[in-house]
């Protein structure tokens, strides 16, 4: 009989995603219906990556799944979308694969949920459940399915159902005869509880009672003939025969007749249940799922086989009825192992299949009798399959499933055995913590698939950089360690790990190129236990990132400090954002012929609390390396924004950007929404660029500042005159503004050639019709050339410096048209 579960109802979840549907009639996307809280239905829950329409790979899935997948719930770490914690729907078994297939297939056929039914057989146990997946979109990837076990969880136990025991009776008579000696009738002497049970009365109702009032069933016909028969005879006779119990339900007996003179014995079974038994064990043993056979106990031959042992070994019926179990199991020598009397399970065994595959399987081996002679039946589950994840589950404990490299578990235990052979031998060992530079524009760029693509390519390069005695293993993310016991030169060792990484890759038909910053730590030199050696080496690694990547650095003490003092700073950094402790100072910029206020620029300061100012050339960089800057770039804009509405409306605020924050394509949005928070018009917001961020992703970046036009904000190139393709840009992009950079204007008094480059620069800008301005303007000796010059626009602490934002609404008070040119006091 099925055993049941309390299963979940598919309606909520249905209904979560059609609330989550978008109103073009478009599948909902994953955030809306998964991000947040899926409560009890998560436990129960898988998220599948697809690919051209297939199921691809379970991203996550939660403990019931896992349990319903036989996989252990602490070997998948929750909702990791870490390659290494993904499992592949290629490597599921059968029963779950072909469903998955089919409801995944099914749901973005439809666009919409769908449903089918999966069926496992695990030890013997047919489970059954039905799948819910629901199709959810992915920005810039293919879809996802929401896969959730549903409704009632149905068990079968296929082998217990196949035995049981019946009841029996037994009955005394004595023989009562005609006048003539012939047998008439007979009177019940003697009954047992069981004969009582089955004739529907007490053992005091049948006592010296006829037996043709009892039963006429039992004295009627073939019956009394057969009984009359015993008598006269004095044989035994054994047959079975149906009769009404005292319920109305027909009872079917197996009698067993013995007679000493006259006095006859009768033994009888309800062998109703046995036939009823004997029906569905055949039913489940012809159409079980499970292979299964009886075989000959002392020959071993194939008495009897059902169809899944057909189809699974792949012999015909005639084929195994001509065989006995050794040609199933070739590689056991002697005596095939003995069966035992009881049910259960017996030692794993190899086994042949008809194309010649091998497959391990365990054997539920029972001994009955069948048709009068020993026979033993056997239920096989084959566990290749499970055998097979048990040792990838035992590999990827140590192994890392997208490159196939060692994870840090292995590596972590590598070096302790280094450690202890270092202490031995008195040899010594390199350790190198990498990691790639410039990764997260791929991943962000190109998606997580080609991110995956180039973890491979990184790996088999640094594998081709080393020798067999070597070890490298992936540490998680982006970073790679290597271990080398070997005598090598660390300089030659990281500039062939550096040529390496940095030749370009193919990845999706598009040329990718990174880098690699290494950190290297000696042994026994830099430490002498696993931890202090890796966490030395991620040191030194943060200092090559910090003298500006694709290099590699050695451990040092004197590294450690400043490694530790600025990891504190950005820590310091990271509390002042949170803290409200960074703020705006606006500097003037004027117009050079009349010195008309025109605008500020808004400039980003922190005023450490024990440090006092930290100049942004200290902390900026630090926090366009952490990724920092694009929170710290969208409040300067809210915040820049915010101020420059309550001004007059002749002036602007200008505001920098990082290429950092370029790499997020939502910038155009963020600054739309900064404008329509502060209620500014767009013309009065200048947004400044340095030519880095038009070296990098030219093209991509170039239709970011296009959209950005589009909105109506003025934009303009910083620095200007510093790189070695300005010109080259102002032709790609329509600037409204050209800064000229501050190198030139310091040294216009002492460097002919410096005024000369301002003029010439003034003058292209005025040929292109852009506005010029000049910035670091300290003398008054510059400003009169740059006026002189034709500059439009004039800015430096000449005129005034940074101010807070009240000290800068003072001086618009201060200010009106027309007024002279006035100088910082």
């Amino acid at each position: 009989m099925p055993s049941e579960s309390a299963g979940l109802s598919a309606t909520p979840l249905i209904e979560r995603w059609q609330a989550a549907r978008r109103s073009d009639g478009g599948i909902p996307s994953y955030e809306a219906v998964v991000l947040g809280n899926l409560g009890r239905y998560a436990d129960h829950a898988a998220l599948i990556a697809t690919r051209a329409g297939q199921p691809h790979a379970i991203l996550w899935s939660g403990a019931r799944f896992l349990a319903w997948l036989h996989r252990d719930s602490g070997s998948v770490r929750d909702g990791a979308t870490s390659a290494a914690e993904r499992l592949d729907v290629a490597g599921l078994s059968e029963d779950v694969r072909q469903p998955l297939h089919e409801v995944v297939e099914r749901a973005l056929t439809l666009r919409g949920p769908a449903r089918t039914r999966c069926d496992r057989v695990h030890d013997g146990i047919v489970t059954s459940i039905e799948f819910l997946g629901i199709p959810l979109a992915r920005r810039d990837d293919a879809p996802l399915v929401l896969l959730s076990l549903i409704g009632v969880q149905s068990r079968y136990d296929l082998v217990k159902a196949m035995f049981g025991a019946t009841d029996q009776g037994m009955l005394a008579l004595s023989t009562i005869r005609t006048g003539d000696g012939r047998v008439s009738d007979f009177k019940i002497v003697a009954a047992n509880e069981g004969a009582a049970r089955l004739l529907g009365g007490t053992i005091s109702d049948l006592q010296w009672q006829r037996l043709t009032r009892v039963s006429a069933r039992l004295t009627q016909g073939d019956v009394l003939c057969r009984l009359v028969g015993v008598i006269t005879s004095e044989r035994r006779d054994v047959f079975e025969v149906s009769l009404s119990g005292a319920d109305g339900c027909d009872l079917h007996l197996k009698i067993e007749a013995g007679c000493i003179g006259d006095l006859l014995a009768l033994t009888f079974v309800d062998v109703g249940d046995l036939k009823a038994r004997e029906a569905s064990a055949r039913l489940l043993f012809e159409n079980n799922p499970l292979p299964m056979w009886l075989t000959d106990r002392g020959t071993h031959r194939f008495l009897a086989v059902n169809d899944a042992a057909l189809t699974h070994y792949g012999h015909s019926l005639e084929r195994f009825c001509a065989m006995t179990l050794a040609d199933l199991e070739p590689v056991v020598t002697g005596a095939l192992p003995a069966t035992t009397e009881l049910y259960g399970p017996a030692a794993p065994r190899t086994h042949l299949r008809a194309d010649g595959s091998r497959i391990e399987v365990t054997l539920f081996e029972r001994v009955l009798d069948f048709h009068g002679r020993s026979a033993v039946l056997t239920a096989v589950i084959d566990v290749t399959e499970r055998r097979r994840a048990e040792a990838r589950i035992a590999y990827m404990a140590h192994y890392d499933a997208l490159t196939d490299l060692p994870n840090r578990v292995l590596f972590r235990a590598r070096l302790s055995e280094a450690i202890v052979r270092s202490r031995q031998s008195g040899t010594g060992a390199l350790v190198l913590f990498l990691d790639l530079d410039h990764f997260k524009t791929v991943n962000d760029t190109l998606g997580h698939s080609a991110g995956d693509e180039l973890l491979r390519g990184v790996a088999g390069r640094l594998t081709g950089c080393l020798e067999g005695v070597d070890l490298v293993a992936r540490m998680g993310g982006d970073e790679f360690a290597i271990l080398v016991e070997r005598d090598v030169p660390v300089k030659t060792l990281a500039a062939c790990l550096i040529e390496a990484v940095s030749r370009p890759f193919t990845i999706q038909g598009q040329e990718v190129r990174v880098g690699v910053s290494i950190g290297v730590a000696r042994l026994p030199h830099d430490g002498t236990d696993p931890d202090r050696l890796l966490r030395n080496a991620d040191l030194a690694l943060y200092g090559a990132k910090g003298a500006g990547r694709n290099t590699h650095h050695c451990f040092t003490v004197a590294m450690e400090a400043a490694i530790r003092a600025r990891r504190d700073l950005e820590q310091d950094l990271r509390a002042a954002f949170a803290g409200g402790g960074l703020e705006l100072h606006y500097q003037p910029v004027l117009l050079a012929a009349s010195g008309r206020l025109m605008g500020f620029e808004a400039l980003l300061r922190w005023r450490h609390p024990e440090r006092g100012f930290i100049a942004p050339a200290e902390f900026i960089p630090m926090a366009e390396e952490t990724g920092l800057i694009v929170p710290i770039g969208e409040w300067i804009l809210r915040t820049a924004c915010a101020e420059a509405a309550s001004w007059p409306t002749s002036l602007r605020v200008a505001v920098n950007l990082s290429p950092i924050q370029f790499r997020d394509r939502g910038l155009p949005g963020v600054v739309g929404r900064a404008l329509a928070e502060a209620g500014l018009a767009p013309d009065r917001l200048e947004l400044e660029i340095t030519e880095t961020v038009l070296l990098a992703e030219n093209a991509s970046n170039l239709a970011v500042l296009h959209q950005l036009r589009a909105l109506g904000v003025r934009i303009a190139m910083d620095d200007f005159g510093t790189g070695y393709s300005s010109l080259g840009y102002l032709r790609s992009f329509p600037f409204d503004r050209i800064k000229i950079d501050r190198s030139f204007v310091s040294e216009m008094e002492t460097h002919s050639e410096a005024a000369a480059i301002v003029r010439a620069i003034v003058d292209l800008g005025a040929s292109l019709g852009i506005l010029t301005t000049a910035e670091g303007i300290e003398t008054d000796g510059q400003f009169q050339r740059l006026r002189a010059a034709g500059c439009d626009e004039v800015q430096g602490f000449l005129f005034g410096r940074p101010m807070p934002a009240g000290e800068a609404r003072d001086m618009m008070r201060d200010d009106a048209p027309g007024m002279s040119l006035r100088r910082a006091g």
